[in-house]
């Protein structure tokens, strides 16, 4: 009797559930893609199998989330004779099928991130790249792609009047011979470690090529022949500076000219060897992190920093301070 009580619960609770109403699919497309472009690209994948209208609908959204890690850990749990190199091949095929295939509606954001190295895909990166802007991305965030032989990355590549946000973690090489207006709607821009520029010409060059910049970020970008590091921007509002390594293959002089600066974050672990600043009266928050320890005279160069950066922020309101740093001020 038991028994029969829970099977007609059980068929009445599924009647329940055929003559609900799916109004999640009822949802106008736009909303629908806008919701899947909040997952990642792995799991809005996924809502596929949901129904047959949501079949295609993953491959519409303005939105791409790559991450290796994820997609190695599927593997691993798929294919007991997992072997890495083809995880990275299939990542890459993956990448390349997404952004270079046949759907090409615009984007509004692409993020991948690789976290492996090897010499076969470097041009991939810049492909990458191309078709990214071609379908008029708005934020474009490539991190961790290491390939061991550094690819250029041409300023005739990079034109866009679409991006506002450029992160760049990648092993490639910034060559911009020319002043130009490449990106006049960027207001973030982000290099990390692996990015190289050609030569200094080259970073003041991207630098103005971005009318309207408000954030830079900077962490330790080569080549070892850049011994000046030119910031010069009237529209920037937002500068940290990350430096760590030797002296051999880090810049020696950096030069901040940004007269509409108000927040200044420098972690400088090298004790690089002059800075030339121009005017820091706008700065309204201010950490400072620089080490004298490597500089060759440190008395020289403690008043050189204490000149330059703690006498000249006489507007701040926000100020840190490292160890080194103050032990460098109060002398």
């Amino acid at each position: 009797m038991l028994t029969n009580n829970k099977r007609q619960n059980h068929k009445k609770h599924a009647d329940v559930c055929d003559n609900e109403e799916d109004r999640l699919s009822k949802l106008p497309e736009g909303i629908i893609t806008h919701i899947l472009s909040l997952l990642s690209t792995r799991e809005s994948v996924r809502t596929s199998i949901l129904s047959t209208r949501w079949k295609y609908i993953w491959s519409s959204v303005p939105a791409l989330d790559l991450m290796y890690n994820n997609f190695m850990s599927k593997a691993h749990s798929m294919d007991v004779n997992f072997q890495k190199v083809n995880a990275v091949d299939n990542f890459l095929n993956v990448v390349d099928g997404l952004l270079m295939g046949q759907s090409q509606h615009a984007l509004d954001k692409v993020h991948i991130d690789g976290s492996f190295s090897g010499t076969h895909y470097g041009s991939r990166i810049n492909a990458w790249i191309c078709a990214a802007i071609e379908r008029n991305v708005r934020k474009l965030h490539l991190r961790r792609l290491d390939s061991t032989m550094p690819h250029e990355l041409h300023q005739s590549l990079l034109g866009s009047n679409a991006l506002v946000v450029l992160k760049l973690d990648v092993n490639v090489i910034l060559n911009f011979p020319m002043t130009s207006t490449c990106f006049p709607n960027l207001k973030v821009l982000e290099l990390k470690h692996l990015v190289k520029f050609k030569d200094g010409i080259s970073v003041q060059n991207l630098i103005s090529s971005c009318p309207v910049l408000e954030d830079l970020f900077i962490s330790r970008v080569g080549p070892h022949n850049l011994r000046t590091l030119n910031l010069t921007s009237w529209s920037l509002k937002k500068l940290v500076l990350r430096y760590g390594g030797t002296h051999d293959d880090t810049v020696q002089i950096i030069v901040i000219d940004v007269p509409a600066l108000e927040t200044l974050d420098i972690e400088d672990d090298v004790g690089t060897q002059e800075y030339v600043v121009r005017d820091l009266s706008s700065i309204i928050n201010a950490k400072l992190d620089v080490s004298n320890d490597l500089s060759g005279d440190p008395n020289s160069y403690g008043t050189c920093l204490f000149e330059l950066f703690i006498k000249r922020i006489f507007n701040v309101k926000f100020l840190q301070l490292s160890g080194p740093t103050m032990f460098v001020s109060l002398k």
